[in-house]
């Protein structure tokens, strides 16, 4: 076991040499290859290596033993400091893209390049992420009921909570809608609105979970796409709903 774990950055570092040779010759997502790679391959692979290095070291060849409160508050800190180091790798790749880009064409348009990144990929990224992260927490609610004991009232109030949050998700998505010709920002959410509601409506066919606190995230996931649903329904079949939502959005957009 302690070889792989020596042998693994070893193999990132090597791969990591042999294809910088390959910078500026295919792109993936309109980022340069090898910089998507860097920074979305090799990066969050050496991340997991070292946080089971230091797991490794801490447990094993440490002699004074520390208790598991103390190994988490190590483990935190270096996490953190990481994803502050992580956040300026994904910059450095970008930029580097921006770079062999002006390299190959004296005419290429870097506003409409930075513009795909920030209207399309980082939100269909962060919404999708966010809706698979909530989903996957409601399906292992459904089998791992929660041990939290409370009343009716404050129960149902969690639930209700759930539909508010998804009527503000849906205003916050309708906001950050690309305002370009052609578009379908709005047709790709609404019909993964669509696909997580419906994964949520098969639990409940196939799992039965009863409407219990103990599967309250669960049915806070499910309040939530149901609320998501109406308002895609609502929005864009309805005038007045579309107007409504319109008006709101031109309210909290930063201009």
């Amino acid at each position: 076991m302690i070889y792989v774990i020596y042998l693994i950055p070893v193999l990132t570092i090597i791969s990591s040499m042999l294809m910088y040779r390959l910078n500026g010759k295919k792109e993936l997502l309109k980022l340069d290859l090898v910089q998507f790679v860097y920074a979305f391959v090799l990066a969050p692979a050496l991340f997991i290596w070292i946080k089971s290095f230091l797991y490794y070291l801490l447990r094993v060849e440490v002699e004074v033993r520390l208790s598991a409160l103390q190994i988490f508050m190590i483990d935190t800190a270096f996490s953190t400091v990481f994803l502050y180091i992580f956040a300026f790798v994904v910059i450095h790749s970008l930029t580097k893209s921006f770079h062999l880009q002006s390299a190959k064409d004296p005419l290429y348009d870097i506003f409409e390049h930075s513009e795909f990144f920030h209207l399309w990929l980082t939100h269909l990224i962060v919404y999708i992420g966010a809706m698979l992260l909530v989903s996957i927490m409601a399906f292992f609610n459904v089998y791992f009921p929660l041990t939290i004991e409370t009343t009716k009232p404050i129960f149902y109030f969690w639930t209700v909570t759930g539909f508010l949050v998804g009527l503000v998700s849906f205003v916050m998505i309708w906001i950050s809608k690309p305002q370009q010709n052609g578009a379908n920002f709005g047709r790709v959410m609404k019909l993964l609105f669509g696909v997580f509601f419906l994964f949520h409506v098969l639990l409940y066919f196939l799992l039965d979970p009863p409407f219990k606190v103990e599967h309250g995230m669960y049915w806070w996931s499910f309040s939530l796409f149901t609320a998501m649903v109406i308002c895609s329904l609502f929005a864009y079949k309805s005038e007045r709903a579309h107007h409504w939502f319109s008006r709101w959005a031109e309210r909290l957009r930063h201009r």
